[in-house]
C-alpha cells in the first residue's frame, strides 16, 4: 500500500474527529494515584461530581492501573454515593483483572495494565447538584499492593 499526503491528511481528520466527539461526551474524568505502598482498606478513593442537567442520559465507570504483581486475578470494591439530597446508596462490584489462566485483561500501558468497567449505563440523575463517589476495596488484605491509580469517569451516553 502506497501512503500518499492526502491518505495521511484523510487520517488526520478522521483521528481529530474521533477525539473531538469522543471528549464531547465527557461529563467528569478524575484519576487517583494510588500511595505507592498499596491502598489501604480505609482510605477512599472518591470524586465530587457535580450534576447540573438532570434530563441528560450518563455512563459511569471506573479504570484502574496496576503492575503485574498484583496478587489477585480480581478486585472487590464497595462504591458509595451520596447525592445533593444527602441521601447515600453503596453497591459492592467485583472487578476481574486476569483471567483464570493469570493472563491479564486490558490494555498494557507502559510496563502496567488498564482496565476498565462500566459500573452504571443510561441513567439519569434524580436531583441536580454535587454527587460524591467513594470507592474503598473489599480484598482481604489491609493493604493492596500494586495498584497505581484509580479513575472515575462520567460520560453523556448519547
Amino acid at each position: 500500500m502506497v501512503i500518499t499526503k492526502s491518505y495521511i491528511k484523510l487520517l488526520a481528520l478522521f483521528l481529530a474527529i474521533v477525539t473531538v466527539s469522543c471528549a464531547d461526551r465527557v461529563v467528569f474524568e478524575e484519576r487517583l494515584e494510588m500511595d505507592p505502598r498499596g491502598w489501604h482498606k480505609d482510605d477512599p478513593a472518591s470524586f465530587n461530581v457535580e450534576i447540573a442537567d438532570t434530563s441528560q442520559v450518563l455512563d459511569m465507570g471506573l479504570t484502574f492501573n496496576h503492575t503485574d504483581g498484583y496478587p489477585y486475578s480480581n478486585l472487590w470494591l464497595f462504591l458509595t454515593i451520596k447525592g445533593p439530597d444527602q441521601v447515600q446508596i453503596t453497591d459492592t462490584l467485583e472487578l476481574f483483572l486476569a483471567e483464570s489462566s493469570g493472563r491479564w485483561l486490558g490494555r498494557k500501558k507502559k510496563g502496567n495494565y488498564e482496565i476498565s468497567a462500566l459500573y452504571r449505563h443510561e441513567i439519569k440523575m434524580a436531583h441536580p447538584g454535587e454527587y460524591q463517589f467513594s470507592v474503598v476495596h473489599g480484598m482481604r488484605r489491609e493493604l493492596l499492593p500494586h495498584l497505581k491509580s484509580v479513575e472515575f469517569w462520567v460520560q453523556s451516553s448519547r
